[in-house]
């Protein structure tokens, strides 16, 4: 008879359970023991701002599949509230303080911890924003009337729980120490999303750093920042960052990345011998760079689970490359963005941008998109994308991370046969105008420049505004609108490289099409055109 193969999973929440199910159906007789610290077993960590907004009014709804739900559906054992110490690679054991554990095969899924800065470390109203017990204590805080929070960190935990508190009419103070929140995304994006938070309630401080934590007994009573600021508070989130919970793994002799996530194969094998790891403690390879890196996203977490979980109880999946795909929602915006990251944007690597409505102009709700295109310069291969709008967001990052998995060109891309109806889309969807425009900048039709290569054309540049008459004129700037333009072609001086501007784009690329096609070589236009100048120019 077949000896029974025993699997260790280290680590609830989300990717533990996760790969301790997918073993389960992989085999349905092995012994399967699934070790958590806290009390919960799995939970919807991903839920945690839904609820502090009142989205999801009880914290139950994010714990569902309790311990009795793995032991009576899935057969696996469950011990909770139990910390291991020690985990011995060569003689396949873990140690759980004074007892030993043997298995053939180990999931390492012990996740992240939240970054807690220095001078806020050991407070008992400083929270990390990571665990349902982490949410508990900061609804208690806020039910008691404890409104004032400092959030420390603009990134995806610190947005979202900016977002969740202020939609629970908390006083929010949302601090970043980069220059811009969401600093992985496209500036724009940034200033979008610190606009719509402002708007919510919010005060957005960036460029600063907390330097000091005033106390009152053991709580922080107010914080003061290098820029001279203080800060009063009832309590503070720590979301600057996370650090991987691989120690353990260090300490066995895994093989760790610089950023501290484990280095694993395809499979999901680290260096151990018989060790697998998934979620935000594991590293993954992007589709685009090719670099391995830690990506804590619930979705890619999911991913590695189930690739772990089979393959530890003898199944033979692989984990694909990933694009790092995510969304998040500030305020009245959600911003999103897929493939190779605004910040990695280098030589050979053309970017465009637009804003296009969400669906047809003229059907109540339509809002304007703000996308922004990267495309390799030679092939056309789209290579990422960032979002932000109020409207279908969703949708068209969803669309965009297709297309990058598929290997799509821009040209493919703008002619993408894409659902249509007024209330949906335009006839020619966001995405195909984002395309068009990069695929026209491609091809050579029009040259697109980006706001903030502006500085970048020299002074030989003839700037001209083909905006409808009538508005303020742009300063520096030959005042024209696209509606005359033919008609006053012959008031544009002979020499120097033709630039046009309008409020968008559209009528910009309109405006050089028109001077190319009438002898006036290198003719170009703003990508984005006016609105995307002052996003750029509001994310300095």
């Amino acid at each position: 008879m077949k000896k029974q193969r025993t699997i260790v999973v280290l680590g609830g929440a989300q990717s533990g359970p996760t790969a301790a199910a997918r073993a389960r159906e992989t085999d349905e007789n092995a012994r399967i023991v699934l070790i958590e610290r806290a009390d919960a077993v799995s939970y919807a960590a991903a839920g945690l701002a839904y609820h502090l907004s009142g989205e999801v009014p009880s914290l139950g709804d994010l714990n569902r599949e309790t311990a009795a739900l793995f032991r009576d559906v899935y057969g696996i054992e469950v011990r909770t509230g139990v910390e291991v110490t020690r985990l011995d690679a060569k003689r396949r054991v873990v140690e759980l303080g004074a007892e030993t554990l043997e298995y053939d095969s180990l999931v390492y899924a012990l996740g992240a911890d939240s970054i807690v800065p220095e001078p806020v470390a050991g407070a008992a109203n400083v929270f990390r924003f990571r665990t349902l017990v982490d949410l508990a204590a900061i609804a208690e805080r806020v039910a008691a009337g404890k409104r004032r929070v400092a959030i420390l960190g603009g990134g995806f935990f610190g947005v979202e729980a900016a977002d969740g508190l202020l939609r629970h009419h908390a006083d929010v103070v949302l601090v970043e120490s980069g220059a811009r929140i969401l600093g992985g995304f496209a500036p724009a994006v940034s200033v979008l999303a610190a606009e719509a938070l402002s708007a919510l309630g919010a005060r957005v401080v960036t460029g600063a750093k907390v330097v000091q934590a005033q106390r009152n007994g053991d709580e922080v009573s107010a914080l003061v920042l290098d820029n001279g600021e203080r800060v009063p508070v009832d309590f503070v989130i720590a979301a600057a960052g996370i650090a991987p919970r691989t120690e353990l793994l260090r300490r066995a002799g895994a093989k760790l990345l610089p950023d501290g996530s484990v280095t694993v194969d395809a499979r999901m094998r680290t260096s151990l011998p018989g060790v697998y790891a998934c979620g935000v403690c594991a590293s993954v390879e992007h589709a685009v760079t090719g670099k391995r890196a830690l990506i804590a996203q619930a979705s890619i977490a999911d991913k590695t689970a189930q690739v772990a979980g089979a393959n530890a109880a003898g199944g033979r999946l692989k984990m694909l490359p990933v694009l790092g795909t995510a969304i998040v929602r500030a305020g009245d915006v959600v911003c999103a963005r897929t493939g190779l990251p605004h910040g990695a944007a280098k030589k050979g690597v053309v970017v465009s941008r637009v804003h296009a409505p969400s669906h047809d102009s003229w059907f109540p709700g339509s809002s304007p998109i703000s996308i922004e295109l990267r495309h390799d310069a030679k092939t056309g291969r789209l290579l990422g994308a960032d979002l932000c709008g109020k409207h279908g967001v969703d949708k068209r990052v969803d669309v965009l991370a297709t297309a990058l998995s598929g290997g799509l060109t821009v040209t493919d891309l703008a002619e993408l046969d894409l659902a249509y109806a007024p209330p949906f889309s335009a006839a020619r969807d966001a995405v195909n105008v984002a395309a068009t425009v990069a695929s026209a900048s491609q091809h050579g039709d029009a040259r697109a420049v980006a706001p903030a290569e502006l500085r970048q054309e020299g002074s030989g540049v003839v700037l001209v505004d083909v905006r409808p008459a009538g508005g303020k004129p742009l300063a520096g700037a030959l005042a024209i609108p696209l509606m005359s333009l033919r008609q006053r072609f012959a008031e544009l001086p002979d020499e120097g490289k033709l630039l046009f501007v309008d409020e968008a784009g559209r009528g910009g690329y309109l405006a050089a099409r028109i001077a190319e096609q009438r002898g006036r070589a290198g003719a170009g236009y703003v990508s984005g055109g006016l609105r995307s100048l002052e996003l750029e120019r509001g994310a300095e």
